[in-house]
């Protein structure tokens, strides 16, 4: 049996795919996320002490190399928000989005495929900055560096959180409407909800914490580092309050863009 893609699913998908890739800012996002991945893994690799800092594997590692990938990774996964978040909001300030549904006047298809577009691309860029980074890493420290369940754990952390919260980013675009605004609340949101750790911790309902979009993130993409902590949920348990939170940002994303005037 032969499956073939509906015409106006197709075009409505080929229409957000040439919005991406005409976009000269998404290429320097995705071109910076591959190359500061590509540097910060051969750091690790030049700096991968076994049987010191990294003694229990990649997920374990501490010290300036492991710190400096960590980073990288958390930018990267803020990258594919922010992406998210630009690209459906600007498209509300610049009127584009009007002319959008001139074209594909099913908001549900329209949505359904900038939701999908944004995941996409931005999995594709992190995919290609883990396989890069991973080669160059193991030319750099050699087998010194093991390619356990850690490192292959926290790829695929990193990977489900850049296509969450691009998904996540795109859908506030389509309730707030402004890219200061859809940017601020990302980003804002990440700063916050380490005071609510503080806070819930305090009163002695850290439990809570976990469940938060940002607890299942660091969860998500920490390889079970944290599998120990009250704050931070196990990894798996992470991964999947991370998809709830992004379909039910999707969801808020569809709420308000099919009640609403343009």
């Amino acid at each position: 049996m032969n499956l073939t893609v509906p015409p106006v699913v197709a075009r409505a998908a080929n229409s957000e795919v040439r919005k991406v890739t005409s976009v000269r800012l998404n290429w320097l996002i995705g071109g910076g996320v591959i190359a500061a991945g590509v540097v910060a893994f051969v750091a690790l690799g030049l700096g991968f002490q076994p049987g010191g800092e990294h003694r229990e594997g990649f997920s374990t590692g501490a010290g300036w190399a492991a710190l400096l990938t960590t980073w990288v990774l958390v930018l990267t996964v803020a990258a594919a928000a922010a992406f998210g978040a630009l690209g459906s909001a600007t498209e509300f300030k610049s009127g584009s989005m009007a002319v959008s549904v001139l074209f594909t006047p099913d908001r549900t298809l329209l949505l359904g495929s900038k939701l999908a577009v944004a995941g996409a691309f931005s999995l594709g860029t992190v995919l290609a900055m883990e396989v890069l980074g991973g080669a160059a890493m193991r030319i750099a420290g050699g087998s010194r560096v093991p390619m356990d369940g850690g490192f292959f754990g926290v790829l695929a952390g990193v990977a489900l959180a850049a296509l969450c919260w691009a998904v996540i980013g795109t859908a506030l675009g389509f309730v707030l409407r402004s890219p200061t605004q859809a940017l601020a609340a990302v980003l804002g949101w990440a700063v916050l909800e380490p005071l609510i750790w503080i806070t819930a911790r305090a009163i002695g309902f850290g439990g809570l914490a976990a469940i938060l979009p940002v607890s299942a993130t660091v969860g998500a993409i920490s390889g079970g580092r944290y599998a120990k902590s009250a704050l931070i949920a196990p990894t798996p348990a992470a991964m999947a309050l991370l998809v709830i939170w992004t379909a039910a940002a999707g969801a808020a994303g569809w709420w308000f863009f099919t009640r609403r005037d343009i």
